[in-house]
């Protein structure tokens, strides 16, 4: 059988299997980060029972209502976020690894029309429009481990598991693992996992990794770059009844635009020997794009001057998307041979596994949220505010191009989707105080919980990952710590500034838990903490 051939066998794989979305990734294409006007989040986020401001329409659209006259606005981010990797533990030599990643945009553009309507009860009707970065994705890290124990390649030898050999060369699915083929192709391909019973290939059958031998310990180092946006383009209406009803509706058109490119190393040794008697590179590139739409409505009431109550409902926002990858896998594994007692395949030659370029049509919708919001004035210098936001990641779903469910093995995407994550909480506290008629000085925090359940994050559950790219995150909570302030040049012009501090602490897995040989296969758990400090500047102009 002739193992050794450069291929672009990924590109001819049936759909069902080529499909890249993971239930983390599903995840973190429907989280947003803490993003507006620097007024607002310099107050942490915490202005959906304020309105008057664009990202208080975002949070509430009730906001829009509060408006007595027209408003342009536009917002300036400067962000610098470092990354610091470490996989030391008791029983593995690991290593520290830093980066960082320094990026400019605008995070919003926005206009605001108050239209009178000469009547008492209801004297305006505001109308806007805004463009809204939800949330950014650029950001470097990276992260290595010595002699460990477990490879890669014993999860490559585990998503070949059942396949016959023959089905493996020529690409064929035989029983729709989702994607897992990808790496059983490529380790295939190189030689990295071998058939037990080689003379028979077309039986379904287990598979070995070349590491299996007592004593191989390898070398890792994990390098990704992830890039792009998610954009939102909004279109408000609200009103306010007798000054103390206000109502708001928004229609959302959102854009996602992401790259991810991850490159994985693995060199082997001999126990602790420094002879390096081979080893792989694993590249994938991974490009999502996507468009969709969402409902937004909410109230502000003000039962009396010094106190506003909100609340608001945001829709699933319901996308069309499409992924594009690719994958190759450079080997060189030929010292194997010389170890006594190592067998290695007559045919071997180093070299490169190649994959072409595929593509895959799904649907993808966010789950929803609700929104409660508390707000006190203090006389005329002196606002307190505090959001709290439910979001049930549990209700994400998933669907092929033609709304169907998608299946892993006998259970739904949908379903293991609901089973690994949960509702979360967010809680977004602000105040601001006006030390002069121009000048006011804010400060905030907010907190966002992780919606991994208890199962997931302790790494005893096999998590879904799909295509070639197998390295996850689990993310911790979210804390930002914010400050700002305002000047009111003139009755028209204002300028806002605020900074922004977010930290947070993950965990990294360059793959998933597995039960291969009735082993369980539990790989090292990567630190990853990120910390992210923002600039903002926005200008307003209000007529």
């Amino acid at each position: 059988m002739n193992k050794y051939i450069l291929l672009a066998i990924l590109s001819i794989l049936p759909a069902s299997l080529v499909f890249s979305q993971g239930e983390v990734d599903a995840y973190k294409l429907g989280k947003n980060d803490l993003t507006g006007t620097a007024r607002a989040v310099s107050m942490g986020g915490a202005f959906g029972a304020l309105g008057g401001d664009i990202t208080g329409i975002a949070i509430n659209p009730a906001g829009i209502g509060v408006y007595r006259s027209s408003e342009v606005v536009t917002t300036m981010n400067f962000q610098n976020t470092h990354n610091k990797s470490d996989m030391a533990s008791p029983l593995v030599s690991g290593g520290s690894l830093k980066e960082s990643k320094f990026k400019f945009t605008f995070d919003n553009l926005a206009f605001v029309a108050s239209i009178p309507t000469y009547e008492t009860v209801m004297p305006l009707l505001n109308v806007g429009f805004s463009y809204n970065k939800l949330k950014s994705f650029d950001r470097k890290y990276a992260v290595k481990g010595h002699y460990l124990d477990n490879s890669l390649t014993n999860y490559l030898a585990y998503s070949a598991n059942g396949y016959a050999p023959a089905d493996i060369e020529s690409g064929n699915d035989s029983h729709n693992p989702w994607g897992n083929n990808w790496l059983a192709v490529l380790g295939y391909n190189s030689f990295l996992v071998n058939p037990m019973n080689p003379k028979k290939p077309n039986e379904s059958q287990g598979y070995y990794s070349v590491t299996d031998m007592n004593g191989i310990t390898n070398d890792n180092y994990l390098n990704v770059r992830e890039k792009g946006s998610i954009n939102s383009y909004d279109f408000n209406m609200g009103t306010t009844f007798a000054d103390m009803l206000s109502f708001g509706m928004t229609l959302a058109v959102t854009d996602i635009n992401y790259h991810k490119y991850a490159s994985y190393t693995e060199e082997f040794f001999q126990g602790t020997s420094l002879d390096n008697i081979g080893g792989y590179d694993l590249y994938n590139e991974t490009k999502t794009e996507g468009s969709g739409w969402q409902l937004k409505t909410g109230l502000i009431f003000k039962p009396i001057q010094e106190l506003r109550i909100g609340v608001a409902y945001h829709s699933p926002t319901w996308y069309k998307m499409t992924d594009y990858y690719t994958a190759d896998l450079d080997h060189d594994i030929s010292k194997f041979a010389d170890i006594q007692g190592n067998t290695l395949d007559k045919n071997y030659k180093k070299g490169l596994v190649l994959s072409d370029y595929g593509a895959f049509d799904y649907k993808y919708n966010t789950p929803d949220k609700w929104t409660l919001s508390l707000a006190g004035v203090i006389g005329k210098n002196a606002i307190i505010s505090v959001d709290y936001e439910l979001t049930n990641y549990g209700n994400m779903k998933l669907y092929d191009d033609g709304g169907n469910n998608l299946y892993w093995g006998k259970d739904t995407f949908n379903d293991i989707l609901k089973s690994d994550f949960k509702s979360t909480s967010t809680v977004r506290i602000g105040g601001e105080y006006r030390v002069t008629p121009q000048l006011s000085v804010r400060a905030g925090y907010a907190w966002m919980e992780s919606p991994f359940k208890k199962e997931l994050k302790n790494n005893s559950t096999e998590v879904l990952v799909v295509g070639s790219d197998p390295h996850y995150i689990v993310d911790g909570d979210t804390n930002h710590f914010t400050c700002g302030a305002g000047y009111r040049f003139t009755k028209n012009f204002y300028l806002d500034v605020a900074f922004v501090m977010k930290s947070q602490k993950s965990d990294l897995y360059s793959s998933p838990t597995f039960i291969y040989d009735n082993v369980d296969y539990i790989p090292e758990k990567a630190t990853l903490k990120t910390n992210t400090f923002n600039g903002l500047l926005t200008l307003g102009f209000r007529m």
